[in-house]
């Protein structure tokens, strides 16, 4: 009986103690600031796609956009300019690395001029507006101040992809018919994903 007695208080306290300490812990992770709360709503507003966009393949290349402003159409057309830019920049980072396995090739003296002729190739590309672009996925979110903030998810052909990197390298003769013989051309043709995409 006394054993009882002494057993069943030290029980129900541990038992108190413990409901206490996860209560205490799950309103603590539970607690957050305003700031976090209302970033936390934005995140739940934006797309899946556009959280989790499409890895190149050897079909497309992918970017995404966004931009808020008063005008859904006016921020849809800014959204699409910035991913077409974007597709630029990525098409750019692939001469740079052409440029790279050309170069391991090169043995008789012209690295500097065929950096020249590729650096100028990389402007080409990166100036180009892209129009071979296409709008793969779309979405409107309001704000609170009464905006409209436009996602998109632009992607390129890897054939319009290997055509304008193409054209761009074609400006210079020389580099040209030097890179046609290379095996980086050889892998250019093959698959642009061999070229070193971030996946």
């Amino acid at each position: 009986m006394n054993k009882g007695k002494f057993t069943t208080p030290k029980f129900l306290f541990v038992t108190l103690a413990l409901i206490v300490s996860v209560s205490a812990i799950g309103c603590g992770s539970s607690k957050m600031t305003k700031a976090e709360k209302a970033a936390q709503r934005e995140i739940d507003k934006m797309p899946a796609w556009y959280l989790n966009p499409p890895q190149d393949n050897d079909e497309y290349m992918y970017e995404i956009a966004e931009v808020t402003m008063s005008r859904r159409s006016s921020a849809r057309q800014s959204a699409i300019i910035q991913g077409r830019t974007a597709l630029s920049a990525k098409l750019g980072v692939k001469v740079e690395a052409l440029q790279k396995l050309f170069e391991e090739e090169v043995t008789n003296g012209n690295e500097s001029v065929y950096s020249a002729a590729f650096t100028a190739a990389n402007q080409n590309v990166i100036s180009q507006d892209l129009r071979a672009a296409s709008v793969a996925e779309q979405a409107f979110v309001p704000t609170a101040s009464g905006q409209y903030t436009s996602y998109v998810l632009m992607r390129l052909p890897i054939g319009d992809a290997r055509e304008i990197i193409d054209n761009a390298l074609s400006q210079d003769e020389e580099l040209y018919i030097r890179f046609k013989e290379s095996k980086a051309f050889e892998e250019l043709m093959e698959n642009l994903e061999r070229l070193g995409y971030d996946q």
